[in-house]
């Protein structure tokens, strides 16, 4: 089927968005705004025509069925809220938007559209593996997920680590989850004194009395080079463990490892009982074929075959719930309740 779509913002992301539409045969119907004349000139000389890029989105927003909304995160919901109002679909890159308020916002003007907020590793093979290791009870009862998303990069103009990075984690946990937490408590630091945190230690409390601990940051070194900003690295980590063992993932290296432990009670002290550790991929995942992947269920959505992958309810506004939790724990210094 033909599709027109309406990238807005042609920033670091963009050029691997680009490529995800090329991988789906879909990069002829590809329309991109950005006002930042270095950026139209990059996606020009990656091969997209002159007279599909432009500085205005009113070139081509009657031409479009489909929206993918990549610009900064604290234009998102004056950019978003017309072509809601005009009944476009909408991807949105996360965080959905800055507020709450925001969030609400959008959400009263969805009507019969989809939109799907850009969680990038829902799409990802080894959290979907991952995943069905939760759902399958493999990994017995979820205790603990520990996350660390952190390295030496450039601090954002436009958001902290916390909105930037720790978001894709605090999505995760709540996928593995399967639910949202009732409580948080942060801690974070702003070092660069630019108004936004560069430093985050965030606990999430869980109905069942599980819980996650994420870290972020731009302070303290990454393990790898960071494979889409050049110059930057990172170390993206992601454990969730049960009663039955854990599922360890490392996005940079593309690993993960099944561990099959249980902790028995043998002579009066609980024991490990190790069954091993399986490593099941060993294919490399390249950033545009998960985006490519996360756009295939945008597309499966629109056509009403499928549920949004990350939808506007949990992921967007239940997303901007935890955020400002999270802020508000960071600043009082307590726990916060939602």
């Amino acid at each position: 089927m033909n599709r027109t779509i309406l990238q807005i913002g042609f920033g670091n992301f963009g050029p691997t968005h680009l490529a995800a539409w090329r991988s789906l045969g879909l990069a002829d119907g590809l329309y991109v705004v950005d006002p930042d004349a270095q950026a139209r000139r990059r996606c020009l000389e990656l091969g997209l025509p002159g007279e599909r890029v432009s500085a205005e989105i009113s070139d081509f927003v009657d031409r479009v069925e489909l929206v993918v909304v990549l610009a900064p995160t604290d234009r998102h919901f004056d950019v978003c809220e017309p072509l809601l109002a005009a009944g476009k679909h909408l991807f949105i890159e996360k965080p959905m938007t800055v507020t709450l308020a925001e969030a609400e916002g959008l959400q009263d003007l969805v009507r019969e559209q989809v939109v799907q907020v850009g969680f990038y590793f829902r799409a990802h093979p080894l959290a979907i593996r991952a995943k069905a290791e939760v759902d399958q009870g493999r990994l017995g009862e979820l205790r603990y997920i520990s996350a660390r998303f952190h390295g030496y990069k450039r601090a954002r103009g436009d958001s902290g680590v916390i909105g930037n990075d720790a978001v894709h984690f605090i999505d995760q946990a709540n996928w593995m989850m399967g639910d949202l937490p009732v409580a948080v408590d942060a801690v974070t630091r702003d070092h660069f004194g630019r108004g936004y945190d560069d430093l985050a230690l965030i606990r999430l409390f869980y109905p069942s009395g599980a819980l996650a601990h994420v870290e972020a940051g731009c302070i303290q070194p990454g393990r790898w080079n960071d494979n889409i900003v050049p110059g930057a690295t990172q170390t993206k980590e992601f454990v969730v463990a049960g009663s039955e063992g854990a599922a360890e993932i490392d996005y940079q290296s593309n690993e993960l490892r099944l561990h099959r432990v249980r902790h028995e009670l043998t002579g009066g002290l609980w024991r490990p009982k190790n069954q091993g550790v399986e490593m099941p991929h060993g294919t490399v995942v390249e950033p545009h074929q998960v985006v490519a992947s996360e756009f295939a269920a945008f597309l499966d959505a629109v056509d009403g075959t499928a549920a949004p992958l990350a939808g506007i309810e949990e992921c967007g506004v239940g997303m901007a719930r935890i955020l400002d939790a999270i802020y508000r724990s960071a600043e009082t210094e307590r726990r916060v309740a939602l």
